[in-house]
């Protein structure tokens, strides 16, 4: 199947998900850029509930600035916050010590892209699954497509198989959070929630 995607930044389970199943995927570059979803968001499981990790941007052409052209915003110090956030979240995790190294050089690569700063970030996940059943390749203008998933809620609290999440007893199991969750809690049997 074939299907045209929005770019993601340490994208949801449902995304991860959705990219397997497709196998053959655009990635839209030619949209207008569309705040707050998971182009510039991920969702973390804290002690305190769920924490939004949102990477400022620079829009060229203001509203009308193709996702090819966004650029990320150095002006606060916004991968300290992240990776913070991410350690505290995650260095009682199983995982961590495997990926939390990586995770840090990710999101401090200074990449002035956003578009190459999310597939950097999608292609390390990838490879640490050893998903190698997908390709994607970025958009040369706006796409129409039969399966469409541009405006689809991968950040919504969609059913997903539960494992054991970090802060669970807190909290409660929360599904559908960024890849990151089930990463650092399943390592690489995370595989086994993508390959539905």
């Amino acid at each position: 199947m074939n299907g045209v995607f929005p770019t993601a930044y340490f994208g949801s389970i449902a995304y991860f998900q959705a990219l397997v199943e497709a196998q053959n995927v655009s990635i839209e570059a030619k949209e207008h850029f569309v705040k707050q979803t998971i182009r510039t968001r991920c969702s973390i499981l804290v002690s305190n509930g769920l924490r939004y990790l949102s990477v400022p941007v620079v829009k060229v052409n203001g509203n009308k600035t193709p996702m090819d052209r966004i650029r990320i915003s150095y002006t606060e110090n916004w991968q300290n916050d992240h990776w913070r956030t991410i350690e505290s979240a995650y260095s009682s995790a199983p995982f961590f010590v495997h990926y939390g190294e990586e995770v840090k050089a990710l999101i401090f690569s200074k990449e002035e892209n956003l578009m190459r700063f999310n597939e950097k970030i999608t292609n390390t996940i990838l490879d640490w699954l050893s998903i190698e059943s997908v390709t994607r390749e970025f958009t040369t203008e706006f796409a129409n497509a039969e399966h469409d998933f541009r405006t689809f809620p991968f950040d919504n609290r969609l059913d997903i198989k539960k494992y054991t999440q970090v802060f669970e007893a807190e909290n409660g199991f929360i599904p559908n959070l960024s890849i990151l969750d089930l990463i650092m809690n399943e390592g690489p049997m995370a595989r086994k929630w993508l390959l539905v």
